[in-house]
């Protein structure tokens, strides 16, 4: 059921994936900290997946092609409202377990920012600006949903929950974020030619898989 569902989504986020990753991008550099908000880590080689740490040896070869500038492109500010549900967090959770959770997927798609426009930097590409971009993407209801992202609404709701009413929307919320991430990454897969890419995008792929099994369980608990 799942995964019909995210190959549904993904004939409509190919569309309109190329003009979106051109134009979500900043002039050089990462993204500056926007004051009080975030600002993705820098690491150069490391990702944190479901259960381990795995260090990328070497940068990209340069075998890549416009499918896999697009992903990344595209997957930074994904990863970036991934961040922004996860912050609110801290003093909304009723339950540790999903504190937890949320703490560690921020932590992740932050280091997986971090990575992504490395490898922009490593390629000779324009690096995205996780917010910019993101807000971009907020103004645009389409891809919102087929890109299984939040809404305005649902963000501000998420924002004016508390306990297990939180817990809910975030765990749901959250799911369906991932869903559209393995759109994406399968799409990459299938499509890209960069062997660093295929590597982190295999990663991904099974992290992500395993937090949409975790966060299942967890609503079904919540009765």
């Amino acid at each position: 059921m799942r995964f019909d569902k995210r190959f549904r989504r993904a004939s409509v986020v190919v569309v309109v994936l190329s003009a979106v990753a051109v134009a979500a991008v900043a002039s050089a550099g990462p993204p500056p900290d926007k004051g009080g908000g975030k600002k993705p880590k820098d690491p150069t080689t490391t990702t944190i997946t479901a259960n381990t740490t795995t260090t990328v040896a070497s940068p990209p070869d340069g075998s890549y092609n416009d499918a896999d500038a697009d992903f990344v492109a595209m997957m930074i500010p994904h990863h970036f409202q991934a961040t922004v549900m996860s912050d609110l967090a801290p003093g909304r959770a009723g339950d540790a377990t999903v504190l937890a959770l949320a703490e560690r997927i921020g932590v992740e798609q932050e280091v997986e920012i971090g990575m992504m426009q490395n490898w922009q930097t490593w390629n000779g590409l324009e690096v995205t600006d996780a917010e910019a971009a993101y807000e971009m993407m907020l103004q645009m209801p389409m891809m919102v949903e087929q890109m299984g992202m939040a809404t305005p609404e649902e963000l501000d709701a998420l924002t004016g929950a508390s306990g297990t009413g939180f817990d809910r929307q975030y765990l749901q919320l959250m799911i369906d974020h991932h869903e559209g991430a393995l759109t994406m990454l399968t799409d990459v897969l299938v499509h890209g030619s960069d062997t660093t890419l295929e590597f982190w995008a295999t990663d991904m792929l099974t992290a992500q898989g395993v937090q949409i099994d975790q966060m299942e369980a967890m609503i079904a608990e919540l009765g």
